[in-house]
């Protein structure tokens, strides 16, 4: 009897366990795509909460868009899968803006540069965005939304209810037949618009997700102080953990890069200070001792960078050499002497590597800036 009343209580604390590590999962995630639209009919009354300020708009509400069809996308501008949709969210503000629909892109930063109106300002233009945008610093649309990813896409009628909605990438000729329909509903009429997609050579593209590409890797301990056994940490150095929670953790330390390269981490040599949402170099050096580093598989290397006092120069390299003018992202540039180079004069996201291929490599950052800020490192796999 003791035995099995000892067994019982294993089986019911692993239980529990089990369901503390799920309950870790972040309440936010980005997303590269969601193959099935999600349909779902919510409330009349959603209305906007705490935006401002605007973009390419005056400000306008929820309430006073009835009759028209509202497509509400929740989107950041240093997010990867949102990038990759602005596409299309452009052709549909330019074939039905003038036929009854409002397309409001909702910024609610990952972040905190993020919430800087400079930034957002800029990025919107370069983006080449004309419809309207609206930032969301303190989230309190994306509660009213009771939202959870980056992208994602709320559809809502004449009457304001939402009748559709679409998370990650893909969907594009499902969200537009829905656009359609709805438009239609609402007395608009589009025979004369074409349906079909120049935003992706007439198909449903999406950037596909190779089961074996690196997961999207983050360098703060916001992130990495939460890793459990579902969520592992994304930084491989053991320093970076070994003195949480201690009374002599200092954010300033000397990590060794341990020569050894697990999948889906990345690994630091050299002084750096560890902060919630980056990694920040903390010295000035002269001859790029100091990096970080990975082994990755993927055709696209992205790196969410962040910028302090004056532009900095970061080397990047492939197994330690140049990359070749064929391998290299739309960001890299390159010295007479062949040497690849990128050059952060603001906190974006940066284009690091684009191959013809997926493939495994291993990828190093150095820099000799005080200035050289690491928020994140994205993926892709469109090969």
């Amino acid at each position: 009897m003791a035995d099995i009343k000892l067994t019982i209580v294993l089986l019911c604390s692993l239980t529990v366990l089990f369901f503390c590590l799920v309950s870790c999962k972040p309440q936010v995630e980005t997303l590269s795509n969601n193959p099935e639209p999600q349909l779902q009919n919510m409330e009349a009354d959603l209305e906007f909460s705490g935006l401002a300020p605007w973009i390419n708009s005056d400000p306008f509400t929820l309430y006073e868009l009835r009759g028209k069809v509202v497509l509400v996308d929740f989107w950041t501008y240093t997010c990867v899968n949102c990038i990759r949709t602005l596409p299309y969210l452009k052709e549909w503000h330019k074939k039905y803006s003038d036929l009854g629909l409002v397309i409001v892109g909702v910024h609610t930063p990952e972040f905190e540069f993020e919430k800087i109106f400079e930034n957002v300002d800029r990025a919107v233009s370069d983006f080449g965005i004309e419809y309207a945008v609206a930032q969301d610093n303190d989230y309190q649309t994306w509660k009213v939304f009771d939202n959870r990813y980056w992208p994602a896409k709320y559809l809502l009628d004449k009457d304001g209810i939402v009748q559709y909605q679409h998370f990650g990438e893909g969907g594009y000729v499902e969200t537009e037949s829905a656009i359609r329909a709805l438009l239609e509903e609402a007395g608009f009429n589009i025979l004369e618009i074409p349906e079909t997609s120049q935003a992706g050579d007439g198909g449903d593209q999406i950037a596909s997700l190779n089961k074996n590409q690196t997961r999207e890797l983050y360098a703060g301990t916001a992130r990495n102080y939460k890793a459990n056994f579902f969520y592992p940490p994304y930084v491989g150095n053991e320093e970076y953990f070994s003195d949480f929670r201690s009374s002599s953790w200092e954010k300033e330390i000397s990590f060794e890069d341990p020569g050894d390269r697990e999948e889906d981490r990345f690994y630091i040599n050299g002084l750096w200070d560890r902060e919630e949402e980056y990694l920040k170099h903390a010295r000035e050096t002269d001859n790029y001792s100091d990096y970080v580093s990975f082994r990755f598989s993927s055709s696209e290397v992205n790196a969410v960078l962040g910028t302090g006092s004056k532009p900095y120069k970061v080397i990047v390299t492939l197994e330690g050499e140049a990359l070749d003018i064929s391998e290299a992202g739309t960001d890299v540039q390159f010295s007479d002497e062949g040497e690849s180079f990128i050059i952060v004069d603001r906190s974006m996201m940066f284009r690091l590597v684009e191959l013809k291929s997926f493939q495994t490599r291993e990828l190093k950052l150095s820099s000799n800036s005080q200035d050289f800020l690491i928020y994140s490192f994205t993926f892709g796999s469109d090969n």
